[in-house]
């Protein structure tokens, strides 16, 4: 696993529903991007 995906896969996010996800489960079955937005407003 590449240090960043392994650094990253164990912190918690919230999805759209509010919802926590550990992000590492979001690659589990396949590769995916990850974009971050912030927000200024």
């Amino acid at each position: 696993m590449h240090p960043v995906a392994a650094a990253l896969a164990p912190l918690t996010v919230l999805d759209p529903a509010a919802q926590p996800v550990v992000v590492g489960t979001l690659w589990a079955d396949r590769p995916r991007v990850l974009i971050w937005l912030r927000h200024f407003g």
